[in-house]
């Protein structure tokens, strides 16, 4: 070895200065679904700062129905290993098999951030606020005396790149470690912590649980096999029972939930006392489009090409916007011929090619249809009403034709969706509405209940 190659190397090494890898097995109601593997490092660099970084390799499998779908991610964070303030992060997730590849940089306070998938990139940039950390690090910029006293700090997630405030609270253990609790936009998740190193993380009640390798295994149910998420997540309805949900056009809801208020009043849904009123006509609604129902991202990307040639071919001779949107609906009902719960969120490029997806994909590919076709589309998430009295979570849309609000459900082909179903929130056109849609999910989950007090159908 030459002597500046030894020095160099000789160099590096007493900068290093320790590294430490954790495993968790990751269960779902107790039946293990996966493994994530963190790996810790701090090093000095040559200018004499100090970096940690996390690298996190997860992988689980999801039963959903008589499918099922992988979701692997691989991502990186770098921080200031005193303050933890976030310098940079690169990732990759993949969803049955659909990526997102996502980056940032904090330049001088400024963090910068790139999500891309299937040739669509968005971008986003926000001011980084004092004392900010990636979420994944704030137990290591905690300790458990700052923990004991509870308190607030700002977070950059790494899902969504965007910043925000969470809360947190705890309490010390007869064995030494900390129970704390930190409330992630209104999600309660719940840690046992022992010298700044986590060893177990809870959400909603043992939805999902990330466990130490090294800890105890504690069952809960059946260690094998995968629970099926779609069964896991159904709700019941306790009220009037409707034999064909798809046909009703007004439905009245009882609603018992802690989280009532956020539950939108919409063109479609009207908000009572704890009661919901929904109709499948939004004759008297005068609400515009917002800028997000017309625009392009990396899910509705309605700027791709492939996109753009489907949705004109489509429309091709179609005497007014209605009747575009009865055109764009069959076809998405009919192109998809797939119909699978395999996927994550695929973009509309993605379904159209693949011809493959459940309602997520119908919905994107609706949109984003409607979108390269000149008219307004929302993507819509909530519940629906089977038949057998249960209630799933869905994705449909609402479009404005000919100066008028219509909901779609393509997965259905119904033109207009029926009024046996909730909205719970809107898409929006970045990463951190896409965190929110996940969030109303979870928070609709707890402790809910849905009674059908009565409803009409069409004539």
């Amino acid at each position: 070895m030459s002597k500046p190659v030894f020095l160099f190397l000789s160099l590096f090494f007493s900068f290093f200065i320790f590294a430490e890898t954790n495993v968790y097995r990751i269960s779902m109601m107790g039946a293990e679904i996966g493994r994530s593997t963190e790996t810790w490092e701090e090093k000095k660099n040559p200018d004499g700062s100090c970096e940690i970084t996390l690298r996190s390799v997860s992988e689980m499998s999801l039963a959903r129905g008589l499918d099922s779908m992988t979701i692997k991610s691989d991502t990186t964070l770098s921080a200031d290993c005193i303050t933890f303030e976030p310098k940079r992060i690169k990732g990759e997730i993949s969803e049955g098999g659909s990526k997102v590849f996502v980056e940032g940089f904090n330049r001088n306070g400024v963090f910068e951030t790139s999500m891309t998938k299937n040739g669509s990139r968005e971008t986003s940039s926000f001011q980084v606020k004092k004392n900010s950390a990636f979420f994944g690090m704030i137990f290591k910029k905690l300790g458990a005396e700052e923990l004991l006293k509870g308190g607030k700090t700002s977070i950059i997630s790494e899902e969504s790149l965007a910043e925000s405030e969470v809360s947190y609270s705890a309490s010390k253990n007869a064995d030494g470690t900390v129970s704390a609790t930190v409330v992630f936009q209104g999600i309660p998740i719940k840690y046992t912590v022992s010298n700044k190193k986590v060893l177990r993380s809870e959400i909603q009640g043992g939805l999902i649980v990330y466990t130490l390798e090294s800890l105890p295994e504690t069952k809960t149910a059946p260690a094998t096999g995968s629970p099926d998420i779609l069964q896991t997540t159904k709700l019941f309805n306790e009220g009037i029972a409707i034999k064909s949900p798809r046909k009703t056009q007004n439905t009245i809801f009882q609603v018992e939930n802690s989280d009532f208020a956020s539950i939108p009043e919409t063109c479609f849904q009207k908000k009572g006392n704890n009661t919901l009123t929904v109709s499948a006509d939004a004759a008297n609604c005068r609400n515009l489009p917002e800028a997000s129902d017309t625009q392009p991202n990396i899910i509705e990307d309605s700027n791709n090409p492939e996109i753009v040639r489907a949705a004109r071919k489509i429309v091709l001779g179609a005497p007014n916007q209605q009747e575009m949107v009865k055109r764009i609906a069959k076809f998405v009902y009919k192109h998809i011929s797939n119909k699978n719960y395999n996927h994550g969120n695929m973009s509309a490029g993605e379904v159209l090619r693949t011809k493959s997806g459940d309602c997520t994909e119908h919905s994107a590919l609706f949109a984003a249809l409607s979108r390269a076709a000149g008219i307004p589309a929302k993507m819509v998430y909530g519940v629906v009403l089977n038949p057998g009295g249960e209630f799933f979570f869905h994705n449909w849309n609402e479009v404005f034709a000919d100066g008028k609000w219509i909901s779609v459900d393509s997965t259905f082909n119904l033109i207009p969706a029926d009024s046996s179903r909730i909205t719970l929130i809107y898409g929006g056109s970045d990463s951190r509405s896409r965190e929110q849609v996940s969030l109303s999910v979870l928070k609709f989950l707890n402790n809910t209940k849905i009674f059908v007090r009565g409803f009409s159908n069409e004539k």
